[in-house]
This record gives structure tokens, sequence and C-alpha cells, in this order.
């Protein structure tokens, strides 16, 4: 390597291992993924999970049209939790676990927190608003079979039905979550609703923005 006399030798020298540093791969995160949460583990069929869930009766989603939900059974440390499950690609299939801690502090939050960064480094994508009542991160990594999964640690305090009170966390298997919207996505079209889907949109049109509007 030439280096400019005019450049300080030891100058030089702290830049390139400024450089190496940067070029070097950081920690070994890629195939870090976990796979099981509380018992639940992805890629299992609900028959193989006898004794951990609460039922083995399958709920359609009413978010997920093409995942279904099925309660956990009691964990020592949680006071509730589901698994969704395929109904179209593999049905019965868990895709995704959520569980929700027992303790809703913003203490154990924290410290849940800490220790999930030390084990999978930190997180890359961050949800919360300004009041301090939601913080939600989420870490994409991928599993030793190369597999995506997601993992999101979430605390909520407040009135909103639409998030969980208190701590949980969540385990999913985005390429089997797709995999099962996919599936459903041909089928419906297979089916004609599509074209079903278009009807309601003109009909909707028809009816006017007010009908959808509290009174």
């Amino acid at each position: 390597m030439n280096v400019d006399s005019r450049f300080p030798l030891h100058l030089a020298v702290a830049a390139v291992l400024s450089l190496s540093l940067l070029a070097a791969p950081g920690p070994a995160r890629a195939a870090d993924g976990p796979v099981e949460l509380a018992g639940i583990r992805l890629g299992q069929s609900v028959d193989q999970l006898a004794g951990k869930l609460a039922s083995v009766d399958i709920d359609r989603s009413p978010q997920r049209p093409s995942l279904g939900i099925v309660p956990v059974a009691a964990v020592p440390g949680y006071r509730s939790g589901y698994a969704d499950v395929g109904l179209c690609a593999k049905p019965g299939r868990v895709v995704r676990v959520k569980m929700n801690y027992a303790d809703d502090s913003l203490a154990f939050f924290n410290k849940i927190m800490e220790a999930l960064k030390k084990r999978y480094g930190e997180p890359r994508e961050w949800r919360g608003n300004a009041f301090g009542t939601l913080r939600t991160w989420k870490w994409s990594l991928r599993t030793p079979g190369g597999e995506p999964v997601s993992l999101i640690l979430m605390h909520y305090e407040g009135e909103d039905g639409a998030f969980t009170d208190g701590n949980s966390i969540r385990l999913a298997a985005t390429g089997m979550v797709r995999e099962e919207e996919l599936c459903q996505a041909v089928k419906r079209k297979a089916s004609g609703a599509g074209a079903a889907n278009g009807a309601q949109a003109v009909e909707a049109e028809s009816l006017g923005l007010d009908w959808f509007l509290p009174r």
C-alpha cells in the first residue's frame, strides 16, 4: 500500500484498521434465530403438541383468514398465549406463537429486552408512540436451517383494545405465514372470490361515505 508522505503513518494505520473492522463480519447472528417459545415449536402440528395446547379445536382468525388460532395451555410465568396455525398450505402447522407475560411491569420488559439484545443483537425495528404507552421492538432473524423468523417484544399500558395490555412476546416463521397467505389467495381466486370482492367495492361506493361513519 502506498501512503502519502504528507499523511502521518499512525493515522494511515488507524484508517486501515478502521476499514478492516467495518468489513469484518459482526457477531454470528444470521443463523441464531429461535424456533420455540414457551414449549411451542414453529413448524409442529397441533397433533404433536398434545398437552401444550388448551384445546385442539382451531378457530379461524378474524384478521387473517389464512390462519387459525389455538390457545396455549397454562405455562408458568405467562398469563396467557395462543398459537397461529395454517389452514391451507399445511393445515394445523404452527406458524406463529404469541405469549403474554404474567409480569406486566416496565421493569420486567426492560429485563427481557436486555436479555434478548445479548442473545440476538440489537433489534432493527422500533414502533411506539410519543406517550411511551406503546413500546415495540422487532428482530428479523434466521434459524440454523435458514428459515426467516421475526421476534417481537411489546409493552403496552393504555385503553386501546387493539393492543394487549402488559408485556408480550411473539415469534413467527415469516416464510410459513407467507405460504399460508399465498395458498389462501390462490384458493380464493379459484373460487371466484376475487370477482365478489370487486362487486362489494362497487356496492360500497354506491352507499356513500356517510354510511360508513359513526353517528
